[in-house]
């Protein structure tokens, strides 16, 4: 080899190098980014991974989640009266839909509106439309639905949008009214003298399951699905991280493992690319869980006091956690 040819070697084999060199610090930059995406991206999954799970409280028979075989094809349970499926019955009151409220839900037994399904794993919320029952206080429609009151039991709760609120619920839509076929299932409730009131809900007209945002009001309604089928077990979170409102929904039972394990996010609802459905802050608030029937004897005219004429919701698991 002579020095012209030594030369043109040693050229190609420093810019061989540098290539080299180039294309590793590339992909070093370009995978240390992409980390910095992921992290960003999944925010909310770290925020999940903080969210205390309470022990279960399914009383069914096996290891199995709980659900009632009749409508879900999940294990029956043991449970003999509503409490028995509530982590903390002393930190729920619940109003009927004759307007009766009663704050003292560790001893309640089965009743008409509040009762545990045949297969003893599911309280059962029932809003019949009687003349007798219309409707409930600050409102114009019939409810059998439990409000978010202190651990203790002591007071009514009402906390702000700052830090972080959590509510999980496990439940099935299992009958609607005849004619106003409208029921709403799961709550977070606002200051309703600031024009906040049902901040977001989980609400079915038909087969038409959606979160509405006071109506409308806060911002427009969006579709979860718009084929929901009457018993279809599903889960749904809404969380609050300092004004930022997120709902997580599923239907295939793995919601509440993914969400301790902090996988959860692939059940965000997104609206676009975002998984920030409102940004909003408030005080004054609270969860409810249950049946808010969104009719009533007026609505329903000639077929008030039908026996069939009634919402319905059962609730196999709930619990908040508040950060």
């Amino acid at each position: 080899m002579n020095l012209f040819e030594m030369n043109r070697y040693q050229i190609t084999k420093n810019n061989f190098n540098m290539h080299m060199i180039g294309a590793i610090l590339f992909l070093f930059i370009g995978v240390s980014c992409s980390k910095d995406k992921m992290i960003n991206a999944d925010d909310t999954t770290m925020v999940e991974e903080t969210t205390e799970i309470p022990a279960d409280t399914s009383n069914t028979d096996t290891t199995s989640s709980t659900g009632d075989t009749s409508t879900s094809g999940e294990t029956a349970g043991t449970a003999s009266k509503p409490a028995d499926l509530m982590v903390n019955c002393s930190q729920w009151k619940i109003t009927y839909p004759d307007g009766v409220e009663d704050k003292t839900l560790c001893p309640e037994e089965n009743n008409e509106y509040f009762f545990v399904n045949e297969s003893k794993n599911g309280i059962v919320f029932k809003a019949p439309i009687r003349s007798s029952n219309n409707t409930t206080a600050n409102s114009t429609y019939i409810r059998s639905e439990l409000r978010e009151r202190t651990a203790d039991g002591n007071a009514d709760i009402y906390w702000t949008t700052a830090g972080s609120h959590t509510i999980y619920v496990k439940q099935a839509f299992t009958h609607l009214p005849i004619n106003k076929n409208h029921v709403v299932a799961t709550q977070i409730h606002g200051d309703k003298d600031a024009g906040i009131d049902d901040a977001m809900v989980l609400r079915l007209e038909g087969t038409h399951l959606f979160l509405s945002f006071n109506g409308g009001k806060l911002r427009s309604d969006l579709t979860i699905t718009n084929n929901y089928t009457l018993g279809t077990t599903h889960e749904v979170i809404f969380k609050i991280v300092d004004g930022k409102h997120y709902c997580y929904y599923s239907e295939d039972g793995t919601l509440k493992s993914k969400l301790k394990n902090g996988t959860a996010s692939t059940y965000l609802i997104k609206e676009g690319s975002s998984d920030v459905l409102m940004n909003l802050t408030y005080d004054q608030s609270y969860f409810k869980v249950g049946n808010y029937t969104q009719s009533n004897s007026q609505k329903e005219g000639a077929d008030t006091d039908n026996a069939n004429n009634y919402g319905e919701v059962v609730v196999y698991d709930f619990f908040v956690d508040h950060k």
